[in-house]
């Protein structure tokens, strides 16, 4: 970032609110990221089950930059007092947006399909997208019991078939059915990072100048984690494992305009 001849602040900023919706599938998967819809299968014969956030929704989206070449009128008194606090220039970027949306799955879902891939479980009793995240145990970014894996037993109809006659074979064993959980219920942890830079130009002559700079990328070393694990079937289901931030860095520059 160059120095203003100038002294003056400069206060950009850009706020985005959206929401995207899907119908279908996703073509990619990342359980870790939040993009975690394929091979993630809804009750076929229910629309609305497949109907949810698009899996890169985000529906705010904040950045703020400014920069401020601090006025020569900070600066009075004698030389050495003019040449510490003049020709200074600070900057930074603030950027905080919404979590992707978290697709909650059952890898040994759908098995009465025949699907052997991955479809969704049920909701506990009494559970729905609000009070999962009531009662969150220590560690944990939503609550796991409110989910449930879909088991049919033997000679009990199929719920997702929507057809009283249609029931698990009396001689067979229990099986997983689609369960009631639609489409990205849920929503990670929202995602902040703050840049902050500062410099100072020391004058050496008309056409010569020597800058420094001192650049801080995530200044404030805040983690921004990533979805919590999904899969229903694991011990660590519910829990946010990784971060998509790096630690905070420290860049010092030196230049020389002539």
């Amino acid at each position: 970032m160059g120095f203003s001849s100038r002294p003056h602040i400069h206060f950009p900023s850009q706020s985005t609110t959206a929401r995207t919706l899907e119908a279908g599938r996703a073509l990619t998967a990342d359980r870790s990221g939040g993009i975690d819809t394929a091979n993630v299968w809804g009750n076929q014969l229910d629309p609305r089950a497949n109907r949810g956030l698009s899996d890169f929704d985000r529906t705010h989206y904040f950045v703020f930059n400014y920069v401020w070449d601090v006025p020569p009128g900070f600066a009075h008194g004698s030389t050495a007092t003019r040449l510490l606090f003049s020709h200074w220039q600070l900057s930074g970027i603030l950027t905080a947006m919404s979590g992707l949306p978290v697709d909650v799955f059952d890898p040994t879902g759908g098995f009465l399909y025949g699907l052997f891939l991955r479809a969704r479980p049920n909701w506990a009793p009494g559970a729905n997208r609000k009070t999962v995240m009531n009662n969150v145990p220590l560690g944990y970014y939503f609550n796991p019991a409110a989910f449930a894996q879909a088991v049919v037993q033997p000679g009990q109809p199929i719920p997702s078939a929507n057809d009283p006659t249609a029931i698990v074979d009396p001689n067979a064993e229990a099986a997983t059915d689609i369960g009631n959980v639609g489409r990205n219920v849920l929503r990670g942890p929202g995602q902040s990072n703050l840049d902050f830079s500062v410099g100072k130009r020391f004058p050496i002559a008309e056409s010569k100048t020597l800058e420094f700079h001192a650049d801080f990328f995530n200044v404030l070393n805040h983690p921004s984690r990533d979805n919590p694990v999904s899969d229903i079937s694991t011990a660590d289901f519910g829990k946010t494992l990784s971060s998509s931030s790096s630690p905070r860095i420290v860049q010092l520059s030196l230049k020389f305009n002539f």
